[in-house]
């Protein structure tokens, strides 16, 4: 099990996000508490907020999340889908294509790791 040698801390105005992007294109604004992983595999940690909209998307990781504001319809490429909205959390396996619609103004909080 890997030591963390510090405690990352956050605190969110608005100027603290930055875009996101998703194979070149710019997929709403991310703001990063972690970027990396205290031991071996990857660590993503943070808050992404997106207008609505459709985006096709891959999980490059394993990602949970937790709605904090709006709505959005994920269906996986096997055609399960999933409804989400505000306080509902969610799990996915690294590799899972997605398609997201995006209903409502979106925001979550996020950890992908892998």
């Amino acid at each position: 099990m890997a030591t963390v040698k510090s405690v990352p801390v956050s605190t969110i105005t608005a100027t603290s996000y930055e875009p996101f992007m998703v194979e070149g294109e710019h997929v709403g604004e991310v703001h990063w508490l972690r970027v990396g992983s205290g031991g071996e595999g990857q660590l993503y940690a943070g808050l992404w907020t997106c207008e609505p909209r459709d985006i096709p998307y891959t999980f490059p990781g394993d990602e949970t999340f937790q709605v904090l504001e709006g709505e959005v319809h994920i269906e996986l490429e096997d055609g399960e889908s999933v409804d989400l909205k505000p306080g509902d959390i969610v799990s996915f396996t690294k590799g899972q294509k997605a398609h997201w619609t995006i209903t409502k103004p979106f925001k979550k909080f996020f950890v992908v790791s892998g």
